[in-house]
Order: C-alpha cells, then structure tokens, then sequence
C-alpha cells in the first residue's frame, strides 16, 4: 500500500474542517476586535458629550457606521453604541445570521465642573 496516496486522501478529507474552524476563529476575533473598538469609541464620544460637542460625535457616528442612542433618566445620562459586524465563515453564518450586531453602553452623570466652566463669563 502506498502511504503517500493514503496521507494525501487523508487531507483532502480532513482539511475543509480545518479551513472552516480557521475562517471561524478568524470571525469570532473579528468581533473581539470591532467590540474593543466600539468600547474606545464609547470613551469617546462620552467625552465629546461631556463637551457638548454633538456636531463631532455625529461624524464619528457616521464616519464608523455607529448607532448611537442616548437615554437620560434624571441626571443619570446612558449612550449606547451599536454596530453591526460582518461574518463571512459559512457554518457561523448559518448559526448567528451574516451580521452580528455588538453593543456596549456606558452611564454617567454630567460633569458638573465642565458645565460651570462654559457657564462662567470670561474675565471673572
């Protein structure tokens, strides 16, 4: 019997399991990467909030493809950030759909000394 036939027959069966589980641990550190950053952008646009900066926070919203949803309940003030990420690995698809949608939210309240400095006049 000849090995290097059967050793061939061997990875032609076994290798696309193989290309699938490494498409799908590629997927599933896409989507740890995209969260990560979606939690950089959150530390982000909470500062641009803090500064009222809404024309900017629209633009990093758009410029990334962000939803951005904000809930203020009292002085207690809530952003979330929602993105959608793009699967590609053909048996997570089937599992969790083309896009999984990640989300990560963040509560604080207003600063309260950044809002007295912009209400102080200059020169007191």
């Amino acid at each position: 019997m000849n090995k290097k036939g059967q050793a061939l027959i061997e990875f032609i069966l076994i290798m696309p399991f193989f290309m699938i589980l490494i498409m799908s641990l590629i997927d599933v550190g896409n989507i740890f990467l995209k969260k990560y950053e979606l939690n950089n952008s959150l530390e982000v646009i909470e500062t641009l909030y803090q500064n009222e900066n809404n024309e900017k926070i629209a633009a990093i919203a758009a410029r990334d493809n962000i939803e951005v949803e904000e809930k203020i309940e009292n002085d207690l003030i809530t952003i979330t950030l929602k993105k959608n990420v793009k699967i590609n690995a053909p048996i997570l698809t089937n599992i969790i759909g083309n896009n999984y949608k990640i989300e990560t939210q963040k509560s604080f309240y207003k600063d309260e000394k950044i809002e007295e400095a912009q209400n102080e006049e200059p020169g007191q």
